[in-house]
């Protein structure tokens, strides 16, 4: 059976660019969705934002003295639920350019692509962002991976990343080299690494539900919500 070939369709900072898009004055300036509260944490940063340093998940405050000129708005996840359900009705047949053509023209928003197998589809749509798609092929999927810092590895945080570092693990190469009893013992989750990208086979895959990442945002955003400023 031939590896099968999975399209990873990435929405280029989501939140913020339906905000972007629905408000022509935020077009080209830095935009985040969430409070600038106290205690407020941002669900989104436009890329414009992400030029100063400002993320998602990032606090509030810590957000405001990365940029100055940043603009808050207010959180509206029954619209980012809608945008998601219509960019769900794009024919999963197509391929990655349509696909995101079609999301350009229903939407008004950019995506992005990877193409590859199921555990490197993420890493792939990463990229070229905004609004680009990368291949990761068969043949180069392991010289990929043997040059990739471990940090940018789909589900390491930098906890993770940080255990790695101290046992001498700072690339996919570094990963690849390391005996299983050795992270297995230490710490499993890279027990687990290492048997997933030696062996760099992709999983069933399994629809996923937009509203969970919704409801995770949300309960990041403690505080009362404030209007776009």
């Amino acid at each position: 059976m031939p590896p099968r070939k999975i399209i990873h369709v990435d929405m280029d900072a989501f939140y913020a660019s339906v905000e972007q898009r629905d408000n022509p004055e935020l077009r080209g300036r830095p935009v985040a969705v969430g409070h600038g509260a106290k205690r407020g944490v941002l669900a989104a940063a436009s890329y414009e934002a992400r030029e100063f340093g400002v993320h998602s998940a990032m606090p509030s405050t810590t957000a405001m003295r990365q940029c100055a000129e940043l603009i808050f708005g207010s959180p509206r996840f029954e619209v980012y639920r809608a945008v998601s359900r219509e960019i769900r009705t794009i024919s999963a047949s197509a391929t990655a350019k349509q696909i995101r053509a079609r999301i350009l023209e229903q939407t008004g928003l950019t995506a992005s692509a990877g193409i590859t197998n199921k555990f490197l589809a993420k890493l792939a749509s990463s990229r070229r962002k905004p609004n680009g798609q990368f291949v990761i092929t068969p043949e180069t999927g392991q010289d990929f991976i043997a040059s990739l810092p471990v940090a940018k590895f789909h589900g390491v945080g930098s906890v993770t990343a940080a255990k790695m570092q101290r046992l001498g693990i700072r690339t996919g190469a570094d990963l690849r080299a390391t005996s299983l009893a050795l992270p297995t013992a230490v710490f499993r989750q890279i027990g687990r690494l290492v048997s997933r990208y030696r062996e760099l086979r992709g999983r069933p895959t399994s629809r996923c539900r937009s509203t969970a990442q919704i409801l995770w945002r949300r309960n990041l955003l403690r505080a009362r919500p404030d209007h776009v400023r």
